[in-house]
Parts: C-alpha cells; sequence; structure tokens
C-alpha cells in the first residue's frame, strides 16, 4: 500500500509539473491583450529595444547564440538611438528575464537556458547605447507582460511605436501584436531585427503584413523623426 501510495504521489506530482509548464509556455508564446488607447492630444513616437542581451548576443552568449550577424544589429540600433534621442523620442530597453521556478523551467528546457534573472547574461549588451532610464523586464515573449511598459507609454501619450531586437519570430512578433491588439501603429524596422531561423524570413515578412504590421527600415525611421 505505501508503494502504490508514493506511486500515485509521484504521478500526481508529474501531472501538477507537466500542467504548470503547459500554462508557462502558453503564457510565454502567446500575445497580451489589453485596454485600447485613446487618442491623444498630442500623440507621441516611441522606440522599443528588445532582447539585445548578453546572452543572445553579448560575451555570455553560447551554442546555439549568439546571433549571426548582432555586431551589425547593434551598428544599426545604436544609430537609431541616436537619432531617437537626439529628436526627443522616448528610447526603451526590454529585457527578457525568467525568474521563480516556472521562468527558470522555461528557459533551461526550451531557451538554452537564457536570459535567468540576476545572471550577467540578462543584462543588455554593453555594446548597446543607453541613453535612458526606460528599462523594463518582461517575464514572457510579449514586452506588454510587464505592465508598467502599457503605463509609461499611455503617460506618455503614445501611439505609434518602432521595434527592433530579437527574435523577429517570436518576441519581436509577440510585442508588435500586443501593441496592436491596444490599437498601437506598429512598425517593425527590417534590418534592425533578427532571426534564428533565417529559412522562415520570407514568410514571418509576409505574416506581420497581413497582421497590419507596418515593415520599414532605419533609413524611413531617420527620416521620420527628423
Amino acid at each position: 500500500m505505501k508503494k502504490m501510495r508514493k506511486i500515485s504521489i509521484g504521478i500526481t506530482m508529474l501531472v501538477v509539473c507537466a500542467a504548470g509548464l503547459f500554462v508557462a509556455i502558453t503564457i510565454a508564446i502567446g500575445p497580451t491583450q489589453g485596454k485600447k488607447i485613446g487618442k491623444y492630444a498630442n500623440p507621441q513616437k516611441a522606440l522599443l529595444v528588445i532582447d539585445v542581451q548578453e546572452d543572445y548576443t553579448g560575451t555570455t552568449a553560447k551554442s546555439p547564440f549568439p546571433y549571426k550577424d548582432s555586431g551589425r544589429l547593434i551598428s544599426t540600433v545604436n544609430k537609431l538611438i541616436d537619432k531617437a534621442h537626439k529628436n526627443n523620442v522616448p528610447v526603451l530597453y526590454i529585457k527578457q528575464e525568467f525568474d521563480g521556478f516556472w521562468g527558470r523551467m522555461f528557459s533551461k528546457l526550451l531557451a538554452g537556458e537564457t536570459a535567468i534573472k540576476g545572471t550577467p547574461g540578462a543584462e543588455m549588451d554593453k555594446r548597446i547605447s543607453i541613453v535612458s532610464d526606460y528599462l523594463f523586464s518582461k517575464p514572457s515573449g510579449d514586452a506588454f507582460s510587464n505592465p508598467n511598459l502599457e503605463t509609461f507609454l499611455n503617460s506618455h501619450q503614445v501611439n505609434e511605436l518602432y521595434i527592433v531586437g530579437l527574435d523577429a519570430e517570436y518576441c519581436v512578433h509577440l510585442t508588435a501584436k500586443g501593441g496592436l491588439n491596444r490599437g498601437y501603429n506598429v512598425n517593425i524596422l527590417t534590418d534592425g531585427i533578427l532571426l534564428r531561423a533565417e529559412k522562415k524570413w520570407d514568410d514571418l515578412l509576409k505574416k506581420y503584413r497581413k497582421e497590419g504590421i507596418v515593415l520599414k527600415s532605419s533609413h524611413d525611421f531617420l527620416k521620420e523623426v527628423s
């Protein structure tokens, strides 16, 4: 009887763990919903720099990272940051931070054990130009999973987002969809993002367009914020 009880407890624990991990994965890979933004008297733009962190592009990256061509990405993003800063466009830095039991389990099993909260690898890549203290940690793919981001954008009357960073298939895409769900005009700067699954590039761009995401280049941004 004791043996059967131990087996039963073991099975129950496995089921609970599997269910918890399933919930964590579902949250991590889906966009968030939120209240629609209003019509602002003085609408503003914002530049979102997503997940350009040491574990993905920098010194602590390990296989399958760093991303190919990450040096070019950082050079491009820094030019955009400089332009935005000089023209009073808020630059927001978004970083992934896996925390807690389920977050760490997700990272270990599905994210190469990267971006664990409190580790050097979770910090922004040291080469990225930091021009503001607008830093938002996100627990899942969509940057809007941190409610402070939404609060900031609302308080600054932002209605248009320009997104750069990585990964184009996941966190960039999910954040763009989270923005669309709230009524933002969402632009992705195609030479300011990276995609690890490069074979999916063309199909992903088609998906962006179909969903209402506007595709622009860094040159477009440099002209539009002048």
